[in-house]
């Protein structure tokens, strides 16, 4: 054997060696993270315009932005191409709004059935839309789900319409293809669960 051979196996045991001391002391969080449930990387907006603190994904990364809608401002994140099935999640408050107080639920039901007719559900459908009660993270509320269509494609939405006590409302939605949207359920639970006020 000569020295050159001696030396090439010498590197590579060195190499296994750090490589399965690194591997130990990665294995044991891993391991302990599927226990619960594993963490993801989050992309955390602090959206002055909504006063809120939004979680959007990022494995892969979503892509934001602020839009002005008819009367007050959207923040919007939609998955990157290729990711199945398609998907866009979008947020607004009443920012510069008292709490609603006992209204709420009403106004609650007339915020999702306002939302079920601008995704063209049939006046039967939205009409007789019964939200229930909901809770995502500090937010509680009411939530429906429907079939309605967006830039011409059949789509499923689930709305959220919640608040922490004493705070302004926040309206939350999210669609998807047709019968896709129980792949949403993880992405919703990891975003909407951490939504928080500004401030």
């Amino acid at each position: 054997m000569t020295n050159a051979t001696r030396d090439a196996g010498n590197r590579r045991q060195a190499l296994r060696r750090l490589a399965t001391a690194m591997c130990a002391g990665v294995a044991a969080p891993v391991i302990a993270q599927d226990k619960a449930r594993a963490l993801r990387e989050m992309q955390i907006h602090r959206v002055e315009a909504l006063g809120l603190e939004i979680w959007v994904e990022n494995q892969p990364p979503w892509e934001t932005q602020l839009i002005q809608g008819k009367s007050l401002p959207v923040f919007a994140a939609q998955s990157p191409d290729h990711y199945h099935p398609p998907s866009v999640m979008t947020w607004v408050s009443h920012a510069r709004a008292q709490s609603p107080g006992e209204l709420f639920p009403a106004m609650a039901l007339g915020a999702i059935r306002a939302a079920a007719q601008n995704y063209g559900a049939p006046k039967a459908v939205w009409r007789a839309l019964s939200p229930v009660e909901a809770r995502h993270g500090l937010l509680q509320g009411f939530e429906a789900t429907f079939a309605g269509k967006a830039q011409g494609d059949a789509v499923d939405v689930r709305v959220f319409i919640g608040q922490s006590p004493g705070r302004f409302p926040v309206a939350m939605q999210a669609y998807t293809l047709r019968g896709k949207l129980d792949h949403l359920d993880e992405p919703i639970r990891r975003s909407w669960g951490k939504v928080k006020y500004l401030g």
